[in-house]
């Protein structure tokens, strides 16, 4: 049989991607790299270069971006925000692929195993997707053979288990201790940081490193996911960090080394965004490092914002990424502000976003404040913004010369 007439499959195209897709998971990949490859097959088969995978958690009814490419290294926040635009929650109820009502440029592939919804694929083309014969028969493809796939990597995680609230309750406890007990206290800064979990245990974490009397250290990252899983994986990131602080690894190598470290060689997915900023007096030269997060925002004492820009994909979602150093010089009073998602995110009674520009408000109007007083002022204003729903993990760091 020639290796292109495969039965069931009576186009060229679909016939491809099926060889590549099959090639790909023979040389034994792991999750990560089959996805990479795959989504450039997925992308010629359909005449696309934006793909994301949509993961579903049937126990909490959530659906987390889980891998992307096509997009810029920093859009993670930008695609979670997209997903109501994708109707991804349509795949709960349709097993076909569809077009998004809300934006046609967005079709949907609901990977299913059985009658278990495991994910999402969503492809973005300039133009609205003409689903022709070929296209159709390569989402039923990609609909079984990643639908599989998902389910086949996790199936522990499909089972409804029922876990102890007291266990829960003691891994916050254990979570919680993991962050800054006191504030540091520096003569070349100020810092404070701020942690509120949306779940029994959560995902963000903060924390503070002072490598000599001229210099201050600080760290916050988002894993992606909710619940224990993503408390999980920011528990791990921070013993690799620690380790890589305590080795006195150079900053410009932190989140290449970390990458690398978070990437398992394994079946599953975990990625996580943060910042590292490392500042010192001499100069008041400030060093950062982004790993796909919101930009750090940075206030004059005139009430006037700038942005640090630059950085790199996720941690832990591409193996070999790379993260540049950013510079900035800071003056005295400037105060550099990291924050979550959980915190820009904030959704309002019509649908609005908190956004960044409401962070960017809350902070105007209290510059000179103590640092408490400000993230009081930041997270109350999102509270009266969202009528005191806060669904995610909510973290603020602030710093000021």
């Amino acid at each position: 049989m020639s290796p292109l007439s495969i039965p069931g499959f009576e186009h060229l195209e679909s016939r491809r991607l099926c060889l590549a897709l099959c090639k790909e998971l023979i040389e034994e990949r792991n999750l990560n790299e089959f996805l990479e490859n795959a989504f450039g097959w997925i992308g010629q088969a359909f005449g696309v270069g934006r793909i994301c995978l949509v993961d579903y958690y049937e126990q909490t009814g959530y659906f987390d971006l889980l891998h992307f490419s096509g997009y810029p290294s920093d859009a993670v926040h930008q695609l979670g925000r997209r997903l109501e635009e994708m109707e991804v929650r349509r795949a709960l109820s349709e097993r076909l692929p569809y077009a998004s009502t809300l934006n046609p440029h967005f079709w949907c592939i609901p990977l299913y195993f059985s009658q278990v919804l495991e994910a999402v694929l969503v492809l973005e083309g300039d133009r609205p997707i003409q689903a022709g014969p070929a296209q159709q028969e390569a989402a039923h493809i990609l609909s079984r053979l990643l639908g599989v796939l998902m389910s086949s990597t996790r199936l522990a995680v499909n089972q409804k288990h029922q876990f102890d609230p007291a266990d829960l309750r003691r891994a916050r406890q254990i979570q919680v201790s993991f962050l800054p007990r006191q504030t540091p206290r520096c003569e070349i800064c100020e810092v404070y940081g701020f942690n509120r979990s949306s779940a029994t245990v959560g995902g963000d974490y903060f924390d503070y490193f002072q490598p000599g009397d001229d210099s201050l250290q600080c760290i916050l990252a988002d894993a992606c996911g909710h619940g224990l899983a993503a408390a999980l994986i920011m528990s791990n990131f921070r013993g690799l960090l620690q380790t890589r602080i305590s080795a006195q690894e150079a900053p410009h190598q932190l989140f290449d080394s970390l990458n690398q470290d978070v990437h398992f060689d394994e079946d599953f997915i975990q990625y996580l965004t943060g910042i590292f900023l490392d500042y010192r007096a001499t100069g008041r030269a400030l060093s950062y490092l982004n790993a796909g997060h919101y930009e750090p925002l940075v206030f004059s004492r005139d009430g006037s914002c700038r942005t640090l820009p630059g950085g790199g994909p996720p941690l832990g979602m591409f193996k070999n990424s790379r993260y540049p150093l950013g510079q900035a010089r800071l003056a005295p009073g400037d105060l550099v502000v990291l924050f979550t998602d959980g915190l820009v995110d904030v959704e309002g009674s019509r649908g609005a976003y908190f956004g960044v520009e409401g962070v960017g408000d809350a902070i105007r109007g209290s510059l000179e404040a103590p640092l408490p007083e400000i993230a009081e002022t930041v997270l109350g204003r999102a509270q009266s913004f969202s009528d005191d729903r806060l669904d995610d993990d909510v973290t603020l760091l602030l710093m000021r010369v």
